[in-house]
């Protein structure tokens, strides 16, 4: 070390690397290392007991977790479809108006700047049983009689929280749809047209082929995004009725100061990253094979 210069770019990146360890990697090291130990925040002292793999074979037979899997697959599931589905219409929409199609594009993406808090809020309000605009609006086009119990019905709940998330966030698909779309050479859809192919045709083999890239980016972006959904859970519902609602991060979060088992809780979450990273590598490799069909294609 005694002749060791550091040269100017490594003196100029060494600040920003000791942030990033300090509150990145040093945290990181820490709750990966916690999840291997019965580390109760009630007992301090259990953070130095090492336990090996015990929390994550504890993961394996608990029925919580599996549940609250299975439900964040299921949220992740209607979620992506419908955004996509709905992102879609109004890309097109909005890419067909031929008048004010930059306020309709700044209005679109009018639900991404809401937080999700107070996306949880808002719907929470919408889905009282007793003053929510939605059960007013029923009952006052003659739908129903009663007062729908939109959060306290374990089922219903569960459809409450997935219209706040597609509320939320199917602009994400609009916009990336919208800017395939706008991308697109006109020409191929020229061609078709005076080929003889209907609209339906033309979308199908021409337009989707050419968006389907855009498309897979969203659904990763949303994919990462559904799989550690929180912030709306848990203002809506907190995870019940009698955890009906429980999703993979509220369990964690109710896991770690609920019941103070940190080392439990890090391993659930450790072991749930691996959701994300299986949907993140999915799409990769959707975006990938399209990217190839249309260089080939096109």
């Amino acid at each position: 070390m005694k002749g060791f210069k550091p040269s100017a770019p490594f003196l100029l990146l060494l600040p920003a690397v000791i942030v990033l360890a300090a509150v990145v990697v040093v945290p990181l090291l820490l709750s990966l290392y916690s999840s291997f130990t019965p580390f109760r925040l009630t007992r301090p002292e259990t953070f130095f007991v090492f336990i090996g793999i015990r929390n994550y074979l504890s993961i394996l037979s608990n029925t919580d977790f599996w549940w609250a899997f299975g439900r964040t697959v299921l949220l992740l599931t209607i979620a992506l479809n419908l955004e996509m589905l709905l992102g879609l219409g109004l890309a097109m929409l909005v890419e067909k108006a031929t008048r004010g199609q930059r306020i309709l594009r700044t209005l679109m993406m009018f639900p991404m700047m809401f937080s999700p808090i107070l996306v949880g809020f808002q719907f929470k309000f919408m889905f009282n049983d007793n003053i929510g605009l939605v059960n007013n609006a029923l009952q006052s086009l003659g739908i129903t009689q009663d007062a729908i119990p939109w959060l306290i019905e374990s089922h219903l709940a569960f459809i409450a929280i997935s219209i706040a998330e597609i509320w939320s966030s199917t602009a994400i698909f609009a916009i990336l749809i919208l800017a395939g779309l706008l991308a697109m050479p006109k020409e191929p859809i020229e061609a078709a047209r005076v080929d003889g192919c209907t609209p339906w045709q033309t979308f199908r083999y021409v337009t989707w082929p050419f968006v389907m890239p855009f498309a897979y980016i969203a659904m990763t972006i949303r994919s990462l995004d559904v799989a550690r959904a929180y912030d709306i859970v848990k203002i809506m519902t907190d995870g019940g009725p009698a955890g009906r609602t429980e999703l993979l991060w509220t369990l964690v979060a109710r896991t770690a100061y609920s019941d103070g088992r940190m080392g439990m809780a890090n391993a659930m979450a450790y072991f749930s990253i691996l959701l994300s990273i299986a949907f993140t590598v999915y799409f990769f490799n959707k975006l990938a094979a399209a990217r190839t069909q249309i260089g080939a294609e096109w």
